[in-house]
């Protein structure tokens, strides 16, 4: 659900709007990094935004769609608005924190998803620092899978390291290939990129994820295998998958994941996807 608000002013406008070949775990650095960037993502309504091809177009699955705010399907797919290092985008889709409403499929429209060099893709969230600090952040974190059929899909075999793992961690260094752990500041209204700067998540913010770190390990009985994951790697894939980690059983606890204690009753807010390497089906 949309983020916890940490000025008086952020409150009243969230109550008014009702509501490298390493995969992105290196998310200290990474935010470090983008700490220096001028924090310019506040969208203007006087600026005529492009959607970059590269963004995923078309929502396959959101069984938590209503249609109204941020139930609204669409707002994950028209564009990201990131809201820089201290705020988060009220232009996303909710995910619920549990159950069948807590997963959204994407795709991009006759196209398909190739594995190239280095980054393949980039999910962004809307976390936001505590305090200025890139060492505690408030995560809605995210288990990002991919398909070829949206039947069998292969993840990324994301971990969750603090210890003891029953405690809550804001240290986004915990957790290991999960989506939604690293602030947004890209923004297709007002601040742009484009090119290779666009795969530059130090500029861009969000969780970047390379297809040559995908796993083959079947975790949460989605279909993959050894065969399926090498498919994938070789020939792309069609759907993404992005859960609430909330929803899904830590192996090691024999739990769901933890949820930040400052998070309202539902999951991650979805604010878009973009593909570096497509290709038509």
């Amino acid at each position: 659900m949309y983020k916890t608000i940490i000025t008086l002013i952020s409150i009243i406008a969230f109550m008014h709007c009702s509501s490298g070949k390493t995969n992105k775990s290196n998310a200290v650095l990474a935010a470090a990094l983008i700490l220096s960037q001028s924090s310019k993502s506040t969208s203007s309504s006087t600026i005529t935004a492009t959607i970059p091809a590269d963004t995923a177009d078309t929502v396959t699955s959101a069984p938590n769609h209503t249609g109204l705010g941020f139930q609204d399907k669409t707002k994950a797919i028209n564009g990201v608005r990131g809201a820089g290092l201290s705020s988060g985008s009220g232009d996303v889709f909710s995910l619920t924190a549990t159950g069948s409403t807590a997963s959204i499929v994407l795709e991009w429209s006759g196209k398909r998803v190739l594995n190239g060099s280095g980054i393949d893709f980039i999910v962004f969230e809307n976390p936001f620092l505590y305090n200025n600090n890139v060492l505690t952040v408030f995560m809605e974190a995210i288990i990002v899978e991919v398909s070829q059929d949206n039947v069998s899909y292969c993840g990324f075999s994301p971990d969750y390291t603090f210890s003891p793992e029953t405690t809550y961690s804001t240290n986004p260094t915990y957790w290991k290939r999960f989506a939604g752990i690293t602030p947004v500041l890209y923004n297709i209204e007002s601040n742009v990129f484009s090119g290779s700067d666009l795969y530059d998540i130090t500029k861009t913010g969000g969780d970047a994820f390379d297809l040559d770190n995908l796993s083959a390990t079947n975790d949460y009985s989605i279909g993959c295998s050894t065969t399926l994951r090498d498919k994938i790697k070789s020939e792309g894939f069609v759907y993404l998958r992005l859960t609430a980690a909330t929803a899904r059983t830590n192996a090691d606890t024999s739990a769901n994941f933890l949820q930040d204690t400052g998070a309202f009753s539902g999951g991650p807010d979805i604010d878009g996807v973009i593909a570096r390497y497509r290709s038509t089906r």
